[in-house]
């Protein structure tokens, strides 16, 4: 019988954003991880509001591009909800685009945005089998040890998720695409500093996923 997988949001936004032909390695694998699917699909709800979150940005730097095309003094470095990566992504988009008549523009990005909902939409009705620990059952004690190695907030609360679940559970995979916390090294050492923290919510030794990490895999 396969493993079940747990997957990262990454996983997820790289596999909607597939092109047949035109994309990168590292989406092509995501994409194939799921297409070709092996055992349950898990997400923690944690997951969840990231994927709406996602949506909820992609909405927010369209607009951005939209205004810096009809206006090239349109600064996004004023809008307070974008972050430098969303700001560079932003650019890029931009510049990619900005030649392209304004009215045509907007009907492109929005068809993009159509689209990139809808296969969220199909991915969370047809190819997932189980969301997970609801954001309100973290165990906040493991998300804060797992800060003191991984600074990102959000994805120190998915592995908290994942790590609280796999307690529970038969060893299944934590697939993820992240190239800078979750490197096959690195989630080694994270392992031995939380069997080391004998964490007071934790009743027994902590059980582990096993890592696929598709940045690392041929």
């Amino acid at each position: 019988m396969n493993k079940a997988s747990f997957l990262d949001t990454n996983v997820i936004i790289h596999y909607v954003n597939y092109k047949e032909n035109k994309s990168i390695d590292i989406i092509t694998k995501c994409y194939s991880y799921i297409s070709d699917k092996q055992g349950k699909f898990i997400i923690c709800y944690a997951t969840l509001n990231e994927l709406f979150d996602v949506i909820k940005k992609r909405a927010i730097i369209y607009k951005e591009v939209l205004a810096k095309v009809e206006n090239p003094n349109h600064s996004f470095e004023k809008n307070k909800s974008l972050s430098k990566r969303d700001i560079s992504y932003a650019e890029k988009l931009y510049l990619t685009n900005k030649q392209i008549e304004l009215k045509k523009l907007n009907e492109i990005l929005a068809s993009e945005r159509e689209i990139f909902e809808i296969k969220i939409e199909q991915f969370l009705k047809y190819q997932l089998d189980e969301k997970v620990i609801p954001i309100e059952t973290i165990n906040i004690e493991l998300v804060n040890k797992i800060r003191e190695i991984i600074l990102n907030y959000a994805d120190c609360k998915i592995l908290a998720s994942a790590f609280q679940l796999q307690n529970e559970r038969d060893i299944f995979k934590f697939v993820t695409a992240d190239k800078t916390d979750l490197d096959p090294n690195s989630y080694e050492y994270l392992k031995e500093h939380l069997e080391l923290s004998k964490l007071s919510s934790l009743s027994k030794k902590p059980k582990f996923p096993e890592l696929v990490n598709l940045m690392f895999e041929n």
